[in-house]
Order: C-alpha cells, then structure tokens, then sequence
C-alpha cells in the first residue's frame, strides 16, 4: 500500500511511484479552450453571472448551446466589440402560469434595464393567440409550450417558420386535475367518455395524457374527448362541468384544489421526470437581424432563471406574481406553488392531503444539457 502522504515526482510520463502523469491538453485542445473563455469573457462581460455559468455547465456547452443560434464569427464579433443595440424596445409574450416567473421576474429584478432593454411584457391567453403573434411578428420574443416550437418551425398549423429555443423556462410543474365527482374513479382506465381540457393539440400536454390514457388500456383517439382551453379557464370549466378534468400547468391544479372544484390526480413529473415544459423562443430571421439585441435578452434571461431557480429566492416572490397584469391568482395559490408544499388530492375520506408538487424551474446544467 502507499503512502497516502506521497507527491508525484513525474519523469516524463511516470512518477517514481508508477503511476501516469495525467494526461496534458494538445496545442488544438488548449488554444479552443482560450478562446472559449475569451469568447465567455465577451458575451458576459458580468463576472457573477459568467462564474456562475461556468460552475454550471461548463464553457463548451454554453459555447455549443450559443452557436446553434448564432454563428461562431457573430458570436465572436459581438464578444470583441460592444456593438449598439439593433432595436431596444421589445414585445415580449407570456403565458399566465407559473412557467413564466423567469420571464416575469426579469422585469422586477431588472435585468432587462441593466441590457439596456425596454422590454414590453404582453400577457397572452392562450398557446395558439401567442404561437400567431410570433408568426405574424407581433412580438419580438415569446414563451412557448414544448414541443410547440417545433411544429411551427415543421408549418404544422400555419406558416413554416424557423423558430428557436433560447433556453427552457422549467420542467415539471404540471398537474392532471379531476373534477371532485370523480373522487371515487381514479383510475383511468374507467374514463371512457371523458372530456379533458388540453392547453394546444401539439402539447407536451396533451402528449403526455394521451401516453397515460394507453398506458391504461384506453384508446387516446377514440375513448376521450379533448377541447383546446387557455390555462386561466381551466377551472371555470371544471367547476361548470364542461369538462371532467384538465392537463396543463401551474396554478391551474393548485387553485382548482384551492376553490374546491377538482383534485390533483397526479403531476406530469409521474408521467415524465425532468421534462421540458416552456421555453423562450425567437424567430432565427429575428435573431440574424438583431444579434446583438439578441445576446442582451439572452444574459437577461439567464441571469433571471438563475435567480429564481434557488428556492431562497423566492421569498416575497407571490405577492409580485399574484398581480392582475401578471398571474392574477390568489397570492396564497402561488405561494404553495412556488414553495411546493400544497394539497395534491382527495384522499378516499375526502380530506385534502398533503402532497409535494416540484414546479421547479430547470437549473441551467439542464437548461444547457
């Protein structure tokens, strides 16, 4: 056995011990990374936020991440030379669930002002009205439900249009809700003849319920029903019985739990860990025209999602979201959702019990990877 105390003493590739040196950069591989750092250095100029993003992922992902959006040469113009913005006022589209804090956050931390944005935050009721304003560039930038940004760049559902996905707002944080006349019928494969309320046919949403319902035995073409409903109707619908039950994001699951007119039959983390929810999308002509414009919005972002995804963050958080303008749900609502503490479900008893629901937003290792 050595000596744990032993220094290497290398001679060429071997220390006296026998072991490897360990294994040494080639000339390519170090001068890529020099100028992956200095190409960091540039594009964000702040050190906290750069620091932070290197301790997270890594300069090669971010560089990689950065590239697929923009050129390399773009990239390294915009790093060497502080170019003046190509346009400073912004439309920028949300949806109201809590998908959207990074987006809506970014206003009250003031990262838009400190890239010297005059970002216009346009609230929008549902996936198809946004999915239209983007194509008809009615707005600069836009949140997005996955895999929606795919479909519109493939045209399905209207004009093909390259879009792209600057970065993932969250994962998880969506909810199967039922209605309470259902609480002794939990399982689905009972649910013939249902009728659910889905944010948009391309959903992640609407994918995922349709997997759960096969996976029970039922035919998601034939046995349900679906009807297109935006996020703040969710629960009016249920509570008027329209509908028997709705998959979509938070705080849809939460209030309908809280106002007593359905409960959580599970989350989509049960269908899917870790999958992408939202996403902040732009159009590549947008971004090939106004690089620069482009990379502010990007460290805004970023520095937003960073912020908010840290738990200790997001005291006081609620209050700020529960605005008309923004969210416009009981501030108690958000909270619960934020800290992920709340009711989940009907027990058989019928009491409410306490459950875990993780609406997390999606660190940026993930954001990245």
């Amino acid at each position: 056995m050595r000596d744990a105390s032993h220094h290497h003493r290398f001679i060429g590739s071997l220390c006296s011990c026998g072991a490897h040196a360990p294994a040494q950069p080639t000339v390519e591989e170090a001068v890529s990374e020099s100028v992956q750092q200095a190409l960091l250095h540039g594009l964000f100029p702040q050190p906290v936020l750069r620091r932070e993003l290197l301790r997270t992922v890594g300069a090669g992902v971010i560089i990689g991440a950065l590239s697929s959006i923009l050129p390399i040469d773009t990239l390294k113009a915009i790093a060497q030379e502080r170019r003046p913005l190509e346009k400073t006022k912004l439309a920028v589209g949300f949806l109201p669930i809590t998908c959207a804090v990074p987006l809506i956050y970014g206003e009250s931390l003031g990262s838009y002002r400190k890239e010297g944005l005059d970002v216009s935050l346009q609230k929008i009721a549902g996936i198809a009205l946004i999915r239209d304003k983007m194509l008809n560039g009615e707005l600069d930038v836009s949140q997005q439900v996955m895999p929606v940004p795919l479909t519109m760049t493939a045209g399905l559902g209207g004009n093909v249009q390259s879009i792209k996905v600057l970065t993932i707002l969250n994962q998880n944080g969506n909810s199967l809700v039922l209605a309470n006349k259902h609480k002794d019928n939990r399982d689905p494969k009972n649910w013939k003849g249902f009728t659910f309320a889905v944010p948009f046919e391309q959903s992640h949403q609407t994918l995922q319920l349709r997997n759960y319902l096969a996976t029970a035995g039922l035919d998601p073409d034939q046995d349900v029903k679906y009807r297109i409903v935006p996020p703040t109707e969710y629960v009016a619908s249920l509570r008027v019985g329209s509908i028997d039950g709705f998959f979509g994001g938070e705080p849809g699951g939460q209030r309908a739990v809280y106002e007593g007119a359905g409960f959580i039959h599970l989350i989509s983390k049960d269908i899917w860990d870790g999958h992408p929810c939202c996403s902040v999308t732009a159009a590549e002509s947008w971004i090939q025209q106004n690089p620069n414009t482009f990379m502010a919005f990007y460290r805004a972002i970023i520095a937003s999602s960073l912020h908010v995804s840290k738990p200790e963050n997001r005291v006081g958080m609620a209050k700020v979201l529960s605005e008309p303008q923004y969210l416009n749900a009981p501030e108690i609502v958000l909270e619960q959702v934020l800290s992920g503490r709340m009711p989940t479900a009907l027990a058989p008893s019928g009491k409410i019990r306490g459950g875990l629901i993780i609406s997390r937003f999606r660190n940026i290792r993930q954001q990245f990877g």
